[in-house]
């Protein structure tokens, strides 16, 4: 976390926001948030997908207009399931799931994942969604948005 505050304050010249810790009382895990002072209402979240999806069901997701996975799928439709548990609380809610890579699994299967690396000069792990929406980040948080991450239909 002290990586990516420090390589964000690098780029932007701006000290990113506080990141808080937020204990969910679901599935007994917590994480850490980070509000934004621009205005824009969204959850950027990355994560596991069974974390992702036990934090759509949680009205600080469902109060977003953008709602952004940076997580894998291990399941064909988990994006849905994921559009559909934010859609029951918000219709007007914009899903947007991290690109996919394909990738050969310990079960020999392949599956779509959102694979973690440490690529280009980050020094932390990244996702591909995460280097487009850096690179694209001249374009505008929307611009970017639709060039890095898949939107969901709900």
């Amino acid at each position: 976390m002290l990586a990516r505050r420090r390589f964000i304050k690098e780029i932007t010249g701006v000290d990113p926001s506080p990141w808080k810790h937020f204990d969910t009382s679901l599935n007994g895990f917590s994480c850490w948030i980070c509000m934004t002072k621009d205005g824009i209402n969204g959850l950027y979240v990355t994560a596991h997908n069974y974390e992702v999806r036990a934090l759509c069901r949680m009205p600080i997701a469902a109060l977003s207009k953008y709602f952004i996975a940076n997580t894998c799928i291990y399941f064909d439709g988990l994006d849905d399931v994921i559009c559909y548990e934010l859609t029951k609380q918000n219709k007007n809610v914009l899903c947007w799931y991290a690109k996919q890579e394909v990738k050969l699994a310990k079960d020999y299967a392949f599956h779509r994942m959102s694979i973690l690396r440490d690529v280009g000069t980050f020094g932390f792990m990244t996702s591909k969604s995460d280097r487009l929406m850096f690179r694209n980040r001249a374009k505008g948080f929307e611009g970017a948005l639709e060039l890095s991450f898949d939107r969901v239909i709900c």
